[in-house]
């Protein structure tokens, strides 16, 4: 996977939360569905769909003189690869804690859903 660059501030997290649970939205739809406290102008909004968009986390298209804005990749595409890129200079101990911390805090529901995911996944490599 290559490295995905982190999310730079509670904006941009906020907007890609948003796009994550739209399909496809324009500017205002998007500030629109942002939270009350991070509604700021449209043309900050704007801005952060651009910058979002220039470093390949959203596709744009027009549509006569509307910009229409959608996700590039998942959110589980983009998690994975965030804590890949973060645990890419830690030592083996401290990437097994991190794991282990990790799933410590999952239930047993989360853990039977990992078992077929990794029962699916070893069948995938015979």
């Amino acid at each position: 996977m290559s490295a995905i660059a982190p999310l730079q501030g509670d904006l941009q997290v906020q907007v890609m939360a948003v796009m994550w649970r739209l399909d496809e939205a324009a500017v205002d739809d998007v500030r629109q569905s942002l939270p009350p406290r991070y509604r700021g102008a449209y043309t900050t909004v704007q801005t952060v769909l651009n910058r979002l968009a220039d470093r390949g986390l959203l596709k744009r298209r027009k549509q006569g003189k509307l910009v229409l804005y959608r996700a590039a990749i998942t959110e589980t595409t983009y998690v994975a690869s965030t804590v890949e890129h973060a645990l890419a200079g830690a030592s083996s101990g401290t990437r097994d804690a991190v794991l282990a911390h990790l799933l410590g805090s999952i239930d047993d529901q989360q853990i039977d859903d990992l078992r077929r995911l990794r029962e699916e996944l070893e069948s995938k490599r015979k």
